[in-house]
Parts: C-alpha cells; structure tokens; sequence
C-alpha cells in the first residue's frame, strides 16, 4: 500500500496514478502559488472535464507546439510548464495563433496544463539555489527581496468601547461586519511575518573565492553550455586570483532583480544592454546565458524530488525536444 501527499500529509492508495485534484495540492505544497510574483500567471491553467487520473506527466521549461506533440506522443495527462503559455488575456481561440492551437489541443485531448514560474524561483531548493551549486560552499544565502507572509497579516483594532483586539484580515471583515456605522474604529497594520529563505533571486557569498575565468568554467559545465556571453567588470581581471568572493543569481531576466546587488558576479539569463554598462561601471562583472538555459537544466535536477512529492505514483519524464530558441553559430 503506497502513500501519497494532499496538502502535506499522506493518505493510502494503491492506484498507480492520482487524482488531478490532488497533484495540484502536491505541487502547491512544493512551491506554493502565493509566492509567485503578482504579475505572473501559475498554478493550474488548463483542467480538462474529463477528470481522468493523472498517470504521465510531462516537464518542460516552455510549452512549444514540438513539446505539445511530444506531450500527445508519450500520452501525457498532464504538462509541467515552467513558463506560463497562457500569460496574458486570450480573446479567442482558433487554429492562427501557437499558443491558441496548444490551449485546444489540451482541451480536446484532455490534458492538464499546470505552471509554477515565479514560485520555483522564491522557495528554498528552487531555481535560483540550484544556480549557486557550481560556487561551492557558500555562506550568508539570501534571496534578494525578502517575501512575507501575507496570510499571517495581523490588524491592531481599537473600538469606540476603548477595546482593543489583534486580528486577521478575515476576523477583521467579521469584527466589522458585526459593529454598528456609527461606533468609530480605528485600523493599524501590523508588520507582515516575513518567510526566511524565500524570494527572488539570491545572493550569497563562497567560502573558498575563486578567479573570474574559474567561475566561468564552472558555469559553463553546470548548465552544459559549450558558450556564454560575459562581461567584465572595470578595473578587473579574468585570471585574478581570488576575485570572486560574491555573487548573485536570478533564473531568466534579472536586471531588475539584481539591480541593487553589490557582489563581485552576477549570473543571469538576460538583461538590456544598458543595465550591463550600469554593471561593469559599479565593478560587478556579469554572465549571460540566454533567458531559458538558467532554467531548463533544473528540471532534470528536481525531476526525482517531484516524483517522490507524488509518492512515485506519477511517472514525470522531462521533455527531450525543449530547447532555447536562440543558439550562438
């Protein structure tokens, strides 16, 4: 008799497959959805009507129309994509657009289509953590804005009977929903509790510093990337021993992200031409990789922790035909 998690605790089953219901939970309990930045679009964006059980899915880093074919191939019941393909409002759906032709492709074969993006990038052991492994040891890992708990938001409420009472924001609809308009009421934000370890980016420092050329070696062989584009910072030099003794990471486009960082590298997917001049000229040297080779290699990396989220009775393959749409000739 096998286990497996619903909002973090475990019940039996026998059935090789599970619930879609219940994969959503799983997976909101790995990263959950509230993490996400405000802008972004996750959690489950396509739930086919027929609730099949969910026995295959397919992980990628963006949902193409070769990754959908590869999806239809394998007989998926369900896509893991990193990326969001449903980002912003859909007016229609016809057979012109890529995008409209995978969301009716999902639905008429009845595939699930979930997207964690922002959230995998805030948690512990998310994307951003797996882009420090190749500086060894590190001290002092932060991510670079700090999140909080919204839920655990407390309101200090001072009645007009001089009564004062802590409370939620639910409690607080009910306090008010239960006063008179006419009793005055005063309303003070408490500070939100902050999540330690968790939000955008990171920064951190090594234990042991190493040249700039080394950090670009090791770089290179952590993503499998025969190239990468640097720039480096002025005043300093490739070989100087030593001369990384901090860094800072954000999957896909930091520029934003990182843009108050003061550490020696900064590893990223992409950024403007002018937020690499306003880099260098603060002495931070910078590694672009392009947009989606800071994320792909993950999902090969989380692949078993994700089946054992499932109790191993969900079968995860990470797709073999996403790629970067951009190559150096």
């Amino acid at each position: 008799m096998r286990q497996f998690c619903v909002s973090g605790k475990l019940e039996e089953s026998s059935d090789k497959s599970m619930e879609l219901d219940k994969v959503v939970k799983c997976l909101n309990t790995f990263a959950p959805s509230s993490l996400a930045g405000s802008w972004d679009n996750v959690g489950l964006l396509i739930e086919p009507l027929d609730k099949k059980p969910i026995k295959k899915i397919l992980l990628t880093n963006d949902l193409t129309e070769p990754v959908m074919a590869e999806a239809l191939s394998q007989g998926s019941d369900m896509i893991l994509s990193y990326h969001p393909p449903i980002f912003r409002p859909m007016k229609r759906f016809t057979s012109k657009n890529w995008k409209e032709r995978i969301v009716l492709r999902c639905a008429q074969h009845g595939i699930a289509l979930y997207s964690p993006h922002t959230s995998w990038d805030a948690i512990k052991g998310g994307i951003n953590e797996w882009l420090l492994l190749p500086f060894g040891n590190l001290k002092d890992v932060k991510p670079c804005e700090q999140l909080y708990d919204s839920e655990a938001q407390k309101y200090t409420v001072n009645f007009g009977d001089s009564s004062s009472q802590v409370l939620s924001k639910q409690e607080l609809i009910k306090a008010l929903d239960s006063k008179s308009q006419e009793e005055k009421v005063s309303i003070i934000k408490n500070e939100a509790r902050p999540l330690p370890g968790i939000g955008p980016g990171r920064l951190a420092k090594l234990e042991t510093s190493i040249s700039l050329q080394e950090a670009i070696n090791r770089v290179k062989k952590h993503l499998n990337l025969p190239h990468i584009r640097f720039a480096l910072a002025n005043g300093s030099s490739l070989n100087a021993e030593g001369s990384v003794s901090s860094v800072g990471v954000c999957a896909g486009s930091g520029g934003s992200v990182l843009a108050t960082a003061h550490v020696d590298l900064i590893l990223t997917g992409e950024m403007s031409h002018h937020e690499v001049l306003d880099f260098v000229h603060r002495g931070v040297s910078v590694i672009l990789t392009d947009h989606s080779n800071t994320e792909r290699g993950f999902h090969t990396y989380i692949r078993g922790e994700l089946e054992k989220l499932l109790d191993n009775k969900v079968d995860i393959q990470v797709s073999t035909v996403d790629k970067d749409p951009l190559e150096v000739m």
